[in-house]
């Protein structure tokens, strides 16, 4: 009868946390150094309940973004590792600002929730040698898509970056497509991003000879993957962000 009893124990504590639920997405651009900071916003939705989120950061080589960040009332929460964790009780939100204390990286960052109601937002200030702001623009929280597309404008001197962040344990070959406003494809690479890896460029990086162009960037692999597009005015002085669209195949 005891082993019985101890069965049923054992499958009740599996089945608990086999439904214990975890809610994953993705900042696929994060910049810290000089001339540049990321702010992440968090927010707890939930009208009543606390929930826990934590925030892993990842540089573009998938290695650990060991990084200094102090939140709205200047506690450092990283102390130089690469997580944050934080809890937020009903209603509750956070700032969690890097702190450029080095030479110039990027990366990624993962959020991971154990609540569906806790959202995010992140920022991009640039600024320049004497720090005044140039400008600065939000980007929505992102999830991985198979296929997917961002938006491209080339023309007047106007220059389009992208960031690709590869949330997966495998290395993944990614077609890129520039793709015309009459829908046509005009130009065509492809890139291996590897595990956890993430990439940055310009446009002009990713294709020689790129024309002055307004369409869009589209793209695929075997495994969802989570992206941003930054769009810079000639010279670079201001610039504002695309979210990626989801497309059919």
């Amino acid at each position: 009868m005891r082993r019985v009893l101890l069965s049923v124990v054992f499958i009740i504590s599996v089945s608990a946390v086999g439904t214990a639920q975890q809610f994953t997405y993705y900042f696929p651009q994060i910049a810290i150094g000089p001339g540049w900071m990321t702010t992440i916003f968090l927010s707890n939705a939930m009208a009543t309940g606390g929930g826990r989120a934590t925030i892993i950061l990842t540089k573009s080589d998938g290695t650990a973004f060991r990084s200094n960040w102090v939140d709205e009332m200047g506690n450092n929460v990283t102390e130089g590792t690469n997580v944050i964790v934080v809890e937020l009780a009903s209603g509750e939100s956070r700032r969690l600002m890097s702190v450029s204390d080095g030479s110039m990286a990027t990366g990624y960052a993962t959020v991971v929730s154990n609540s569906s109601a806790i959202l995010g937002a992140a920022v991009f200030t640039q600024f320049d040698a004497a720090w005044n702001v140039l400008g600065e623009a939000g980007v929505p929280m992102a999830i991985p898509l198979a296929k997917q597309a961002l938006f491209v404008d080339t023309t007047n001197g106007l220059r389009t970056g992208l960031a690709v962040a590869n949330p997966n344990n495998i290395a993944l070959q990614v077609r890129f497509e520039l793709v015309s406003d009459t829908g046509q494809v005009v130009m065509s690479t492809t890139r291996q991003i590897g595990p956890s890896e993430h990439m940055a460029v310009y446009l002009d990086q990713l294709f020689g000879g790129l024309p002055s162009i307004v369409g869009r960037l589209q793209f695929g692999s075997t495994n969802p993957l989570t992206s941003v597009a930054l769009r810079f005015s000639p010279g670079g002085a201001s610039f504002t962000t695309f979210a990626p669209l989801a497309i059919g195949n």
